[in-house]
């Protein structure tokens, strides 16, 4: 077997003390190991793009070590995604290697578990297998969800999840698990229901932040844009795509009167922008009165469902913050708000300044109006071959194809530049 382990410490520890017992007992079997230790790595954060979809199909356009990820991973029998976890969530470093898997698939959709998901670029994916290293805080609930989360990106990633374990599991056991052709795969978490969000006395300032890695310039900064003019009240926006400012929007997070923070979806949770923001909050834990707050996530799948996954860390986010949690914006389809006529975009700017007058006036997320803006949550099953048979025709393809048409590259557009 090819074996592929991605260490996401960005520093050494326990996590490299299981590794350097893992990869002998690997290759005393007989097996090829490949660690690629990614602290070693230049891997640039994915700022959504599309170069990888778009310009040089199948590789990311701003060359960077992810090529050589890329190939080591699509190559595998068998890829090891190994974190430790900060925050309740694998670390920064690993997050922002897992965006930079986006250019093994293709942008074009497909029906798959009677949902849509993404077409597989490469004819073979590797097995995968999660190992994660505990924080002191580290529930049952935490891995749960971050478990939960990683099914879902190996499903969109043309692959299961086989297993889902701590550091505190021998190494040799971990060999034993990778080794076993005949692994049983973890079942793809049930679809799950909106969480409740708290009312809180109303608030006279919001604080924002956009965790857009195209800043102003992407359709969260839109969404936001839209609950402030809602909210009416004074408000300040933090872009958290520029990085030498964490500092000064950490502070203005611990200053808020309360917070939104929106992104968008990105491989089944949050950008690795935002997920460096949530690690630099890690000292606020334990301070009291943190402001209420909320979130939105947006994505480019038709259905509300594919957030509903990381919907569950932000909650337990706001609580290991000891913040109040307000809810969370789901909204499917939202990377065609901002190439939308205004007119098409009328019914949920509404129902955004609606959220945004709710939360000034009563202190609170509208639960009918979170209902309205993630419609639909997910398609009905009858409409299943309706979407099929849509999905095959050249309008599905044609906003992609025609993005390629003009960068000269559709003739390329189902390259596998990575394969051996």
């Amino acid at each position: 077997m090819k074996i592929t382990l991605l260490n996401g410490s960005p520093q050494p520890g326990a996590l490299d003390t299981h590794l350097a017992q893992l990869k002998p007992a690997l290759e005393a079997g007989g097996h090829s190991v490949t660690q690629l230790d990614l602290r070693d790595l230049t891997l640039r954060y994915c700022v959504g793009c599309w170069g990888c979809w778009v310009k040089t199909p199948g590789e990311c356009s701003n060359r960077d070590d992810s090529h050589e990820m890329g190939r080591a991973v699509i190559n595998a029998d068998f890829v090891l995604w190994a974190a430790p976890l900060k925050m309740g969530f694998p670390s920064e470093l690993f997050k922002r290697a897992n965006d930079k898997h986006l250019p093994l698939i293709h942008p074009y959709m497909e029906v798959d578990q009677g949902e849509a998901h993404h077409l597989k670029r490469y004819p073979r994916y590797p097995r995968l297998g999660l190992l994660l290293e505990p924080e002191a805080d580290t529930d049952s609930r935490d891995l749960q969800i971050v478990t939960d989360i990683h099914c879902r990106t190996a499903l969109n990633f043309k692959t299961r999840l086989e297993f889902s374990l701590t550091t505190e599991t021998p190494a040799a056991d971990v060999a034993r698990r990778i080794t076993d052709p005949a692994a049983a795969c973890l079942p793809l978490p049930k679809r799950l229901p909106t969480t409740r969000g708290v009312s809180v006395k109303p608030p006279c300032s919001l604080t924002l932040f956009n965790g857009s890695p195209r800043g102003r310039k992407g359709n969260t900064a839109i969404f936001l844009r839209e609950i402030a003019a809602g909210f009416g009240g004074p408000s300040e926006t933090h872009h958290l795509v520029r990085l030498n400012d964490t500092d000064k929007m950490t502070t203005a997070f611990a200053e808020a009167e309360c917070v939104i923070l929106g992104f968008p979806l990105y491989t089944d949770s949050m950008p690795g922008v935002v997920k460096r923001f949530i690690e630099a909050l890690e000292p606020l834990k334990g301070r009291e009165n943190h402001p209420p707050i909320g979130f939105v996530v947006q994505s480019g799948f038709p259905e509300g469902l594919h957030s509903r996954y990381v919907e569950r860390y932000l909650e337990r986010l706001a609580e290991r913050l000891g913040c109040p949690y307000l809810g969370t914006v789901v909204k499917g389809n939202g990377e065609a708000t901002r190439v939308m006529p205004p007119e098409m975009n009328t019914s949920l700017f509404a129902n955004l300044q609606a959220l945004g007058a709710g939360l000034a006036v009563e202190g609170r997320f509208d639960p009918a109006i979170l209902a309205k803006i993630a419609h639909p949550e997910a398609f009905p099953a009858i409409l299943g071959p309706v979407f099929r048979l849509f999905l095959r025709l050249p309008v599905a393809y044609s906003y992609f194809d025609n993005m390629l048409k003009q960068n000269g590259a559709y003739e390329r557009r189902f390259a596998r530049p990575f394969i051996e």
